[in-house]
């Protein structure tokens, strides 16, 4: 359905909402998140401005933890991506929850413990892992996800030093030809995706994670505890997901009847797609539900180590977009509207840039653009929506908009994946503030920068200071 069918924003909100969102008009024909007003949420904490639901943050993740929980016998560990959005309120809200974490770097391991994590259920990934990291990891007990051969001995010698035992895992190289052969990514526009996979430096195939297990016996400090893989958001298909998830399985268990080693846990990884989903960069509707993706991929992985003999691991999974992808809604106000009635545009410009939707620019993600004080106004003619910086900077085109004049706000959905994550300070422009919403309360999680922020790790050598 093309978003010009709709008369008004709200019947477009209506016709795209999700279970989880808690978005509303009021009777002004004002956007609100969890009751409050997007108004009185920029007139609070300024504009532009990322607001995130603490409501939907907490119904994703206890939705995706039941989707596979009811589907899988044993234990299941959904481990939050902290990548896709690293506030340490956020992280907060779901350590609450009970929410494990993956983590890639120093920073992701203190934001994580920072907003309360259980080391049990934590992991630290990367293809290569500093001395650093590894010693924090080994301090903290978390498990460690090995990415290659080489990294053993850097693990076992840092432990060694530590004296400290160190659960591992071994990242497997997924590679179902049968389905990947003729694949096409909705996501990443790669003409030839199968071989991409083949090429990208993470995880190892069969015969080395074989000879991993082998090295192990001569590393004390190295617990040999399961496996990892990540395909990442590839497909909205659920066959996708069933046809990695199968074929990790397999291999598993071969690993089993070669070396004997039943894992104690298998992690997924992420890429869970969302039901509306800006990630395929086209139609926003993605008509599978997560259930639809539990029901593939555990389906599918218990009959291949039923088959192969192998018992039954826990399931560890690391949602990052899932759970606060439509938490996010980012709020800007509009500046000048330019028409060229000669040309036949109309271009609204705002007071924020793609540098705070960097997606937008380095995957084409297409995200709902809505009037959010004029929710109730007929639509108008498509108008391109365009921030600050000097390239095109477009959030969206031929987006249908009412009338807007300077001042009146813009709200952006699904913006908290990736978005503060990724965002950056290009043309000089300080990034916005962000505000967590919960009911009738809200609270400042992120202060917006300042200009002495963004020049602020510059260093100028005496010779060239100036008196400014």
């Amino acid at each position: 359905m093309n978003a010009m069918d709709f008369d008004s924003s709200q019947t477009l909100l209506d016709h795209w909402l999700t279970p989880q969102d808690h978005l509303s008009v009021d009777e002004t024909g004002t956007l609100c998140i969890e009751g409050q007003s997007a108004r009185s949420l920029v007139k609070k904490y300024g504009s532009p401005l990322f607001v995130m639901s603490e409501r939907t943050l907490r119904d994703n993740y206890r939705r995706i933890r039941a989707a596979f929980t009811s589907r899988w016998p044993r234990p299941v560990n959904v481990m939050y991506a902290i990548k896709a959005n690293p506030n340490i309120a956020i992280r907060a809200i779901l350590g609450e929850e009970g929410a494990g974490g993956d983590c890639f770097s120093m920073g992701e391991l203190h934001a994580t413990f920072e907003g309360g994590a259980d080391p049990a259920k934590i992991v630290v990934n990367g293809s290569w892992k500093s001395d650093e990291i590894i010693a924090k990891a080994i301090e903290h007990g978390v498990c460690i996800n090995m990415d290659s051969e080489e990294e053993v001995d850097a693990i076992e010698r840092v432990a060694a030093a530590m004296d400290k035992p160190v659960r591992v895992a071994v990242r497997i190289k997924v590679l179902p030809e049968d389905y990947f052969a003729e694949f096409t990514s909705d996501c990443f526009k790669r003409p030839d995706f199968f071989g991409a996979m083949r090429r990208s430096k993470w995880g190892e195939t069969l015969p080395a994670a074989e000879r991993i297990i082998a090295q192990l016996k001569d590393h004390p400090h190295l617990r040999m505890f399961g496996y990892h893989t990540h395909v990442g958001r590839a497909s909205k298909d659920p066959a996708m997901f069933a046809a990695v998830g199968g074929e990790l399985a397999a291999t598993i268990a071969a690993l089993h009847k070669r070396t004997g080693f039943a894992p104690a846990m298998v992690d997924l990884g992420g890429g869970w797609a969302r039901e509306r989903d800006p990630e395929a960069s086209g139609e926003l509707r993605n008509p599978n539900p997560i259930e639809d993706y539990a029901d593939a991929v555990c389906t599918e992985m218990a009959r291949v180590f039923e088959e192969g003999g192998c018992p039954l691991p826990e399931l560890w999974l690391e949602p990052g977009r899932y759970i606060v992808g439509n938490a996010g809604v980012f709020l800007t106000s509009v500046g000048v509207v330019k028409t060229d009635a000669d040309l036949g545009f109309t271009w609204i410009n705002v007071d924020s840039s793609t540098n705070n939707l960097p997606q937008v620019d380095l995957f084409g993600y297409t995200y709902m653009v809505l009037a959010a004080e004029k929710m109730k106004r007929p639509l108008s003619h498509p108008a391109d929506v365009v921030g600050q910086t000097c390239v095109p900077s477009i959030f969206g085109k031929d987006v249908p908009l009412p009338e807007l004049e300077e001042g009146d706000l813009i709200a952006i959905l699904d913006a908290g994946m990736y978005a503060e994550a990724k965002g950056h300070q290009f043309n000089s422009l300080p990034r916005p503030a962000t505000a967590l919403v919960s009911g009738e309360f809200s609270w400042l999680i992120r202060r917006r920068e300042t200009l002495q922020d963004v020049f602020g790790t510059m260093v100028v050598p005496e010779r060239f200071a100036r008196n400014v």
